[in-house]
């Protein structure tokens, strides 16, 4: 399946042509404050303006929403990672053709303003019961390919950042397309997909159960093994 492509004529909608409120929200952004501690797995929020929601929690930024602008998220990156802001920007631009893609519409000092997707992660889909159909699997194949095809490496692609929206995949971080080596955790989930996801299709997956799952494959070094005790966990 090709990657589906965006206009290249289409409009980019920034808060720039509404300067007053463009102001506002470039001074409540600037008041948000994080903090990285060195054994800390995630970015701690310390501060935030009550205009703001906070969307997701990563390892390098948070993810926020203004009150006035539901259909963008601002990624803002902590002190140690704000050089990150430039290089995720510049992959953007190289993505922005392709429509599995979130889109990115403007660059701050530590901040990238972001198109909001609605709809879960395919780990939230797990969760919920909803069914993951094949054609989300192929989508993020046709991405992952047409990022190799722009010099970039699509690696870190995981349960929780890949979106199902109206039946089709939407990817919503790229931070790592510009680093070497190949984490597999794609392959390994496709591979995945096909070997199990028959037996637990639409069914609502405990929490707990997902998170043994990954506990899992994160002690097992050798795949082909991990699989086979998966197998024995769900033909139980």
């Amino acid at each position: 399946m090709p990657c589906n492509f965006k206009s290249k004529g289409r409009i980019k909608i920034s808060i720039e042509s509404d300067p007053l409120k463009r102001s506002t929200i470039s001074n409540e952004l600037s008041t948000i404050k994080l903090e990285k501690k060195v054994d800390s797995q995630e970015v701690t929020v310390l501060h935030i303006p009550g205009t703001f929601q906070i969307i997701g929690v990563g390892t390098d930024a948070v993810v926020v929403q203004h009150e006035t602008e539901p259909t963008f998220v601002y990624k803002i990156y902590v002190d140690q990672a704000v050089h990150k802001c430039e290089v995720e920007y510049s992959i953007y631009e190289q993505l922005k053709d392709c429509k599995t893609y979130a889109v990115c519409y403007e660059k701050g000092p530590n901040f990238l303003k972001l198109s909001y997707e609605k709809g879960p992660t395919l780990y939230q889909c797990l969760e919920q019961g909803v069914e993951i159909n094949p054609e989300v699997i192929e989508e993020v194949e046709a991405a992952r390919e047409y990022a190799r095809q722009k010099g970039l490496n699509p690696r870190d692609i995981h349960l929780g950042n890949v979106i199902f929206q109206d039946g089709h995949a939407k990817i919503i971080d790229v931070s790592e397309y510009r680093k070497s080596g190949n984490d597999n955790r794609w392959e390994h989930l496709v591979e995945g997909y096909h070997m199990f996801y028959s037996y637990i299709k639409g069914m609502k997956i405990p929490t707990f159960l997902i998170e043994t799952v990954k506990k899992l494959y994160k002690q097992e070094e050798d795949i082909a093994r991990f699989f086979t005790r998966l197998r024995d966990l769900l033909t139980f």
